[in-house]
């Protein structure tokens, strides 16, 4: 069974969440998230241009669901803390963090990725996963 890390608090400590109202669409668990149409209420998965908000956190479920909060449901996003995500090409320890196309993270250096305000800890190669620090 393939182990599913996306989501997952890293680190125990200073966190904070936030739940939105409900999501626009569909958002994979560990996926970018920034505000939806109603900047108060929604979310979305991000794309370049938008206004970044944080992680979808994983929420535990069946083995045989999903991996994602469903549209229209209340998704928990970190806003500030350590969290497990995938990143779409390789990235060391200490490179400054960057999110694009579909909330997927890469080092702020790629193409087409807008940067956010965290940091990896750890190194993975493309599609691994690494701790992502959001300050």
């Amino acid at each position: 069974m393939k182990v599913r890390m996306a989501g997952h608090i890293a680190r125990t400590g200073v966190t904070k969440e936030f739940k939105y109202s409900y999501s626009e669409e569909i958002i994979p668990f560990g996926a970018g998230v920034m505000r939806g149409t109603n900047k108060e209420t929604q979310c979305k998965l991000m794309n370049t241009g938008g206004q970044f908000l944080g992680v979808a956190l994983f929420k535990q479920t069946n083995s045989y669901d999903e991996q994602q909060w469903g549209n229209q449901t209340t998704p928990v996003i970190l806003t500030r803390g350590f969290v497990y995500v995938q990143v779409s090409s390789p990235v060391v320890a200490g490179d400054k963090a960057a999110c694009g196309e579909g909330g997927k993270f890469a080092k702020s250096t790629t193409a087409s990725y807008d940067d956010i305000e965290g940091v990896f800890e750890t190194s993975s190669e493309t599609d691994g996963y690494a701790i992502l620090r959001l300050r």
